[in-house]
């Protein structure tokens, strides 16, 4: 039985004050009589247990203490008011798994005895108790003549355990001092780790919150007293430690084992992660248990934003070993909120910006995995993983040059470079930033090679800064188009059009002048007819002959139907094309219905579309949904390839998420008003966004 401190509290007043009221009890305390009695009854309870005799009341309400029982008090004959803490069941369990787990020698019965100051068959019951919460970490008490007891089990559940004792004992009474004492730690070792705790609180620009700093070095100390005897990590983690070797984390963790010299990598990890969070890491979360459930969630990210995108990957088993190879170290960086600075990606390029939005529409299978919402700049990554490979995939890029991008360090510096020169070089196709390793590997077929190092290759190689200021990248376009379009240059730099401007001009701001300059002859010429042409926006697509209007429809089958009509006339899609649309969407399913307002059947491209185009049907009397409420709008799409309809759809999920303007869209006759709503919602949105 557990003694819990409300009925431990009541005990050590009773026998400091035997001559107490009842009614006195309840004031001091601010206890009802109720609480009162039956604290009193737990403590009695709990006397009997412990072989003590109980505690009775007198006629007149006071209480009758036996002289055995003034041992639990230190002083009390003396006057003192120095308690002697009375530990509960659960508190002696504790301290057992903190000597099991941190003695430097043999333990016997008696060992528990001495320091417990009880009986054998108090030690007998409480390691009754030890097992049972052993049992939550797979672990097992062992006993040998020649060993002592012993914890059997694996290393990783042994320090959870342990870590779960420390943490109920630090939360008792003097429990900072009842830790030095089990563990045998001096003061000035406790004090020592605390000063490293501090540089680290510099180091990271964070404070840690009292209790974490209060049972962190006793934690430290145990795990390293445990590595010195050799009871290492054995669990392989899902990541190497230098996955994670761009993280502010990384650096401060050095300064915790600085005079530790057996610290292997895992090791390292492990001290790393557990600086981060002081609560019990289970095992299974962190190792290759849980490989299968994490890429499963991979997997359900992109079939949903497969679902939301409209569109199939090409090739998506190579997209999501690639991805799940990237959201491994990723999880760690998410879960336990890891620092890395990534304020060079703190926003998506335009030509991502639609890509983004699905994106992070389509995580929630991946954040309820892990337990906690993905941070911008992850989902950033994510969408640079999907959007690259659309690009990869899209057919009409097969004419373009492509370019490989070789960089040595970590992911966040190549997908920068790979993400400034796709910017920088529109007219060419690149491939995913690659290490050297993977660039020796490759069988991907290119024609031209970026890279941050010199590399042995019979192609054009162009050797780049990893990072590039304005006028670099000035001089890299004018080298590769020199060397590779044959395109001569005018000589002009932008030292000689701030000359020139300065010359007839007062100048307000020299330095942003000569960036802007630096940017306008970085711009490629040639380029901006094609881009402008693969991001139509919605009002391009939904023009007034793609709009119609209906008072009912027999069935969702003949509104698929119906709404295809303007399509099948522009000779858009073919008949073909709407038979899969019906064959797939046999009910308006809430995969394809946006914000449960507009529904968006649609097929593979190579079923039948010709070109891209939207048509909408607007149903007055509406649908029935499966998840309740009544479908009115019906936009049925046509996608010619994975990139040209995103702008137009990001801007369709605007509009469902709209009530007001559907409702004045639902009120409207003529298409060419509708197309002008839409049109003005768009402007709106842009307007907001700027």
């Amino acid at each position: 039985m557990y003694l819990d401190e409300r009925s431990n509290v009541l005990l050590k007043e009773i026998l400091r004050h035997p001559n107490i009221s009842n009614a006195k009890l309840q004031e001091k305390f601010g206890l009802t009589r109720r609480q009162v009695d039956y604290s009193f009854q737990k403590v009695n309870q709990w006397l009997e247990e412990q072989a003590y005799p109980k505690i009775h009341r007198s006629a007149n309400g006071r209480f009758v203490v036996e002289p055995d029982l003034f041992q639990l008090v230190e002083g009390t004959a003396n006057g003192e008011e120095e308690d002697r803490y009375i530990l509960s069941e659960k508190e002696r369990a504790s301290l057992i798994i903190l000597m099991l787990s941190t003695s430097q020698e043999e333990l016997s019965l008696n060992h528990f005895i001495s320091e417990l100051e009880v009986s054998k068959n108090t030690v007998l019951r409480d390691l009754k108790g030890v097992q049972a919460i052993f049992d939550t970490f797979g672990l097992e008490v062992h006993y040998s003549r020649m060993n002592g007891y012993q914890v059997c089990g694996d290393e990783w559940n042994q320090r959870s355990a342990l870590i779960y004792a420390a943490g109920h004992i630090i939360s008792s009474y003097n429990g900072e001092q009842l830790l030095r004492h089990f563990m045998q730690i001096e003061a000035a070792r406790v004090e020592q780790i605390r000063d490293h705790l501090v540089a680290v609180e510099v180091q990271l620009n964070l404070t840690f919150i009292d209790n974490k700093m209060q049972i962190l070095p006793y934690i430290l100390e145990s795990i390293f007293r445990r590595i010195r005897k050799g009871q290492r990590i054995t669990t392989e983690f899902l990541i190497d430690f230098n996955e994670l070797s761009d993280t502010q984390e990384y650096g401060a963790a050095k300064l915790l084992i600085e005079d530790e010299p057996y610290i292997s990598e895992t090791e390292r990890l492990y001290i790393s992660l557990q600086l981060l969070t002081s609560n019990v890491l289970p095992k299974n979360d962190l190792t290759n248990e849980t490989s299968p459930r994490l890429k499963m969630a991979v997997a359900q990210v992109l079939s949903e934003f497969e679902k939301k995108a409209c569109i199939q990957f090409v090739d998506k088993d190579s997209l999501l070993e690639k991805l799940f190879a990237h959201i491994k170290p990723a999880y760690y960086r998410i879960k336990y909120h890891l620092t890395t600075d990534y304020s060079l990606l703190d926003k998506i390029d335009q030509e991502f910006e639609a890509v983004h939005y699905i994106v992070k529409q389509s995580l929630k299978p991946l954040e309820k995995f892990i337990g906690t919402r993905i941070p911008e700049n992850e989902s950033i990554f994510i969408t640079l993983f999907i959007g690259g490979h659309l690009i990869d995939t899209t057919e009409r890029l097969q004419t373009r040059l492509k370019a490989v991008v070789v960089c040595p360090n970590g992911l966040s510096i190549s997908r920068l470079m790979e993400k400034t020169l796709r910017s920088l070089f529109p007219e060419i196709f690149f491939y995913q930033a690659m290490s050297i390793r993977e660039f020796e590997r490759t069988n991907v077929r290119y024609d031209l090679i970026f890279s941050a190092v010199p590399l042995q290759s019979d192609k054009k190689i162009f050797l780049i800064n990893q990072l590039m200021d304005e006028q670099e990248r000035l001089e890299l376009r004018r080298r590769v188009m020199r060397t590779v379009y044959m395109v001569g240059e005018s000589g002009v730099s932008v030292e000689q059009l701030m000359r020139a401007v300065e010359k007839y001009a007062d100048v307000q701001d020299k330095e942003r002048l000569a960036r802007a300059l630096a940017e306008c002859l970085t711009q490629p010429m040639n380029m901006t007819e094609n881009l402008m042409d693969e991001k139509k926006q919605l009002i391009d697509l939904l023009q007034p002959e793609m709009i119609q209007r209906t008072k009912r429809v027999k069935d969702w089958q003949t509104a698929i139907q119906m709404a295809s009509e303007p399509l099948l006339e522009k000779g858009a899609i073919t008949e073909a094309y709407v038979d899969e649309m019906m064959r797939q969407h046999v009910t308006p399913a809430a995969h394809i219905v946006l914000r449960q307002t507009i529904a968006i059947p649609h097929a593979e491209t190579e079923k039948g579309v010709k070109e891209l185009g939207m048509s909408m049907l607007y149903i007055e009397e509406g649908l029935a949904l499966e998840s309740g409420g009544t479908l009115h709008f019906v936009v049925v799409i046509a996608a010619v390839d994975k990139n040209a309809h995103f702008q137009a759809l990001l801007q369709l999920m605007e509009l469902a998420g709209h009530k007001k303007t559907l409702k004045k869209i639902a009120q409207l006759e003529e298409p060419q008003i509708i197309h002008q709503t839409i049109q003005k919602f768009i402007v709106e949105l842009e307007e907001k966004a700027k």
